[in-house]
């Protein structure tokens, strides 16, 4: 098979790989470079939401992430893709022309639901192979918009499979700030409109051929869509907000309207079914100039203000959200994490001799406890109150110590391993009574409340979270802030990524159905403490949430982020890409550590720091 000079497996064809179609990272690809190339892309794509350079600046890309068929692993592919006017896209298998299938194909088979990102967007979707007159009719368009579709198709010898991405649900990349999301979202209409104006002009006399009619109604859809938006909600927040604005928001509505016309024009051309390109490159060139200047004023007046926060009347406007930041990951760095978990390594995890492990205080509130001081900071610096994962029912004390030391290093002050009673034994209570009582037990012996952080991850991230409305409904003092990472908030959850991620995350999705009953014992799921979501969240302190994205427990976390965020929390959400439950388990491990371990580290440290400073993440 001829190979095209781009690292990318292409079909031969006159203008090389700028704006082709089919940019795939899979079975095709086999150097070592190439994958290096490919990671690039899927980086440079992340970080520019979506605007590449170099080659494939033309290109119509996404990036789509499947499961493993075989090793359950998330796969991240750059494809090419085509629009479609009922809210789907398209992707081809065509794997550069290769006889085989490429693997994101074949895993999509085994597992259709994947997540698509375009940009300023994430979301996930149910792939559904296309077959019959619907398929043919698919793969013609996408063959008179560019040969190298059909080039590959002979070439393979085999029927290229055409995949429709039907959107299930999703939101901004990242989850940014609201003047900087709306950003994004220009840009992704710049760039539209980029694309478009090249096609249409690219066509020369040539009638417009199917797909490209689509690309410019979907534009169309997707302005009138945005503006709409913001003349319901945005501009009416902004007018209530700043009276002194008025004008401006005169100005954007009366703009909103004259693009209006521009888009009109332009749909009424194309779907007239006329020949006249150059009367449609004559629109399209009158629609971006009105519009890239529209776009820039509107960043101008606006983006400042959208991002510090405005609210409407009658509490209109933007709801209060956690500040989410993405852990971006390799594929290799997904599977070495998930090789370290699975494979015991973690279980030999050993403390380093520097570290002081003599009681600092001896009175721990009748629960026995392990102190661990990184650095020798002790208790003037304050301390980490440390509650172990273990699903309520287990403890595996020597490597929780590991971790408690690595919390106090990030930290910079001791840590206190709390050794609680555990289910089934001592159910719900117990457990979150023995977290409080040591907390108590350090406020009453001098430790001050600010500058205690409490700490947990899975089953001890639930009962940190807990722990602080019951302290909260005391009328004891808070601490200055708590870490949970993946805990269980809602254990009357039954769907959303307990569903949808299931077979991705390391957990088995039965355990679920045995861990509520053996430590609930009869209390009610959908209740707090033992279910914090349902709490009163309301003036709890600072909160930084970890969660890896293919856990099953990611909605717990993000749900939970959420709701204290509307209740006037301030709360940090890390999400781990890729990542099963606990991602940040690989802290465990000697030096060097893998770079998960490393990111929740510098970001502990970093949120200790913001919480010293009064900032809270």
């Amino acid at each position: 098979m001829r190979r095209h000079p781009c690292p990318f497996p292409c079909a031969p064809r006159d203008r090389a790989c700028a704006g082709h179609p089919c940019i795939q990272g899979d079975a095709a690809i086999t150097t070592d470079s190439t994958t290096d190339v490919n990671q690039q892309v899927i980086d440079e794509y992340r970080a520019t939401r979506g605007r590449l350079s170099g080659p494939f600046a033309k290109a119509r890309l996404l990036l789509l992430t499947t499961t493993g068929a075989r090793t359950g692993l998330p796969r991240t592919t750059p494809l090419g893709y085509l629009n479609d006017e009922g809210g789907r896209v398209f992707v081809i298998a065509s794997a550069g022309g290769s006889p085989r299938h490429p693997a994101w194909y074949r895993n999509l088979l085994a597992h259709p639901r994947v997540t698509v990102e375009n940009g300023p967007f994430t979301f996930t979707a149910d792939a559904e192979v296309l077959e019959g007159q619907e398929r043919d009719r698919v793969f013609a368009r996408a063959v008179e918009a560019d040969r190298g579709w059909g080039a590959y198709q002979e070439q393979s010898g085999r029927t290229l499979p055409v995949v429709a991405l039907n959107p299930v649900d999703g939101g901004p990349t990242g989850a940014p700030d609201a003047g900087d999301f709306l950003v994004a979202v220009h840009d992704a209409f710049r760039r539209e409109l980029e694309l478009v104006r090249d096609e249409v002009a690219a066509t020369g006399t040539a009638a417009l051929g199917a797909q490209l009619r689509i690309n410019c109604l979907m534009l169309c859809q997707g302005l009138q869509h945005h503006h709409s938006q913001e003349d319901e909600g945005v501009f009416p927040a902004v007018a209530a907000a700043r009276p002194d604005l008025a004008p401006v928001v005169e100005r954007l509505s009366a703009e909103h309207a004259r693009v209006a016309e521009l888009l009109a024009a332009l749909r009424e051309r194309v779907s007239g079914g006329g020949t006249d390109t150059a009367a449609v490159l004559a629109d399209v060139d009158r629609l971006t100039a009105d519009l890239l200047a529209h776009l820039d004023y509107e960043e101008r007046e606006l983006v400042p203000l959208l991002n510090a926060g405005i609210e409407g009347p009658a509490g209109e406007g933007e709801r209060p959200r956690p500040r989410t930041e993405r852990v971006r990951a390799t594929d290799r760095e997904r599977e070495e994490v998930r090789a370290l978990m699975t494979g015991g390594a973690l279980s030999g995890a050993a403390l380093p001799e520097s570290a002081r492990t003599a009681a600092l205080l001896q009175d721990t509130g009748g629960v026995p406890c392990d102190w661990v001081d990184a650095d020798g900071a002790g208790l003037g610096a304050g301390a980490v109150l440390y509650a172990h994962g273990g699903g309520f029912e287990f403890e595996h004390p020597d490597a929780e110590r590991v971790i408690a030391h690595r919390l106090s290093l990030a930290a910079g002050r001791p840590a206190l391993r709390a050794g609680y009673r555990l289910a089934p034994a001592h159910p719900f209570p117990a457990a979150v009574e023995d977290v409080a009582a040591v907390y108590r037990s350090l406020v009453a012996q001098g430790v001050p409340p600010g500058r205690i952080v409490l700490a947990g991850e899975s089953a001890g991230g639930t009962l940190v979270l807990s722990t602080l409305l019951v302290l909260k409904e005391a009328g004891d003092p808070l601490p200055a802030g708590a870490v949970a990472v993946s805990p269980l908030t809602d254990f009357a959850a039954e769907g959303g990524s307990r569903v949808r991620n299931e077979g991705r995350d390391l957990v088995p999705a039965g355990l679920m159905d045995h861990i509520g009953p053996g430590y609930l014992n009869g209390a009610p799921a959908d209740a707090a403490p033992q279910s914090p979501l349902y709490g009163d969240l309301a003036g709890l302190p600072p909160l930084l949430l970890a969660a890896g994205e293919d856990e099953l427990l990611l909605d717990d976390s993000v749900r939970f982020a959420e709701a204290a965020a509307e209740q006037g929390v301030r709360v940090a959400l890390d999400l781990y890409e890729g990542m099963p439950h606990v991602p940040h388990m690989p802290v465990l491990a000697d030096e060097p550590r893998l770079k998960t371990a490393e990111a929740f580290l510098d970001r502990l440290a970093a949120w200790v720091r913001g919480l010293e400073g009064g900032q809270g993440g």
